[in-house]
């Protein structure tokens, strides 16, 4: 086993500053996965926020313990009604036409409408949503704020309960990019569609968001008091498409909002589903060594190495398959590579390719998290 000299914190702390540290540090997304490898029903997990992170504290220690949790738990709020993401229901266990021992699954439906967009374009993003969330949800925007309040205090007290056991925790706060908030407010098809039809009013209905989205952001960071910020991202990609949508719905907005994250002392955790690897090389216009581009097995991670060598740390990705369907071996053999391609000179953080997937075997997650702690860069 590799003697550890650095805390958790200064080991990803040096990865994201593009340095060597004494060794790979790994940050996994497991989450869901915990309810069925504890026995408990995701119906109960999700409905006792106790019983949930108790369950995550466990396997953490079953596992062996690593670097920093991405999330202190299973609630995601924002601190207020002004929310950062776009507010998509969700298929759930046990009453939403699947049994409760399945995963938290996104219910893709039409919650804007196009006449929406004039609306964000007269009032901005928060004036838009004081109006359309009570519509929404049927409640008084006063009940949501109360209930996304106690929430986040939830939230709050559970990163306090990681930073006892010495681990960090990853997100102060999560948002979205304009593209992907409008994208699952409004479905793939319809949104694609308003941007061949109408590409110039979404342009301004993103240039109407993107301000009150980093002022939420902010406010959410003030009051969580923790540095980071997750921000998953997926549908701007190349795997959707062209690189002409990417560069003027996507990356402008991308990189305007982690720009003032960054100039705030904050650090972005890209979350990259789909396919990026086209659209790696804009990564180097934002902040050197101030981000991680976290990959989810679908993207070449061994390509983002070539092209964000020495500018931004990276971050997976260890595939879905292999943690359910592979050994052992296979899975170490896999981050070992990872280790001595990816980690070869620092900024690299190993970490399952998105989340842990629900039926992954206990004993291929142990070997992923047990590989760094056994195997350095290659020489």
């Amino acid at each position: 086993m590799i003697k550890e000299t650095m805390t958790r914190e200064e080991r990803i702390r040096a990865a994201v500053n593009l340095e060597v540290s004494d060794r790979v540090p790994i940050v996994p997304l497991i989450y869901q996965f915990v309810f069925r490898y504890q026995g408990i029903k995701h119906t109960e997990g999700l409905k006792d926020a106790e019983k949930a992170f108790k369950a995550l504290t466990d396997t953490f220690d079953d596992l062996g313990g690593f670097d920093a949790m991405i999330e202190p738990d299973f609630i995601w709020p924002a601190s207020s009604w002004r929310i950062c993401a776009a507010p998509t229901p969700y298929v759930v266990p046990g009453r939403d036409r699947i049994s409760d021992d399945q995963s938290l699954q996104v219910a893709e439906q039409e919650l804007m409408t196009v006449e929406d967009y004039d609306k964000i374009i007269s009032k901005g993003w928060n004036g838009f949503c004081e109006e359309f969330l009570p519509r929404l949800r049927g409640r008084s925007l006063e009940s949501l704020d109360a209930n996304m309040k106690k929430l986040a205090a939830i939230r709050k007290r559970d990163a306090e309960r990681w930073k006892e056991r010495g681990v960090p925790v990853l997100s102060g706060a999560s948002t979205m990019s304009c593209l992907m908030i409008l994208s699952l407010s409004r479905t793939l098809t319809q949104f694609t569609l308003d941007l061949y039809r109408i590409p110039d009013k979404v342009e301004a209905v993103m240039d109407a968001m993107v301000d009150d989205l980093i002022e939420n952001i902010t406010n959410d960071m003030r009051f969580t008091g923790l540095p980071w910020i997750y921000f998953p991202l997926e549908r701007g990609s190349c795997f959707y498409y062209p690189l002409k949508i990417f560069e003027r719905f996507e990356f402008p907005y991308l990189k305007k909002m982690v720009d003032a994250f960054v100039a705030k002392g904050f650090t972005p955790m890209l979350h990259f589903d789909t396919d990026w690897t086209m659209n790696l090389p804009y990564l180097k216009d934002l902040p050197k060594g101030k981000c991680i581009c976290e990959l989810d097995s679908t993207s070449d991670i061994f390509k983002a190495k070539e092209i964000l060598k020495g500018h931004m740390c990276i971050m997976g990705d260890v595939p879905a398959t292999k943690l359910a369907l592979g050994t052992p071996e296979d899975v170490t053999a896999y981050c070992e590579k990872l280790i001595d391609v990816v980690g070869k000179d620092g900024g690299f953080i190993l970490s399952t390719g998105c989340e842990c997937p629900v039926d992954a075997k206990f004993e291929n997650v142990k070997a992923m998290v047990d590989s760094v702690k056994n195997h350095l860069p290659a020489c």
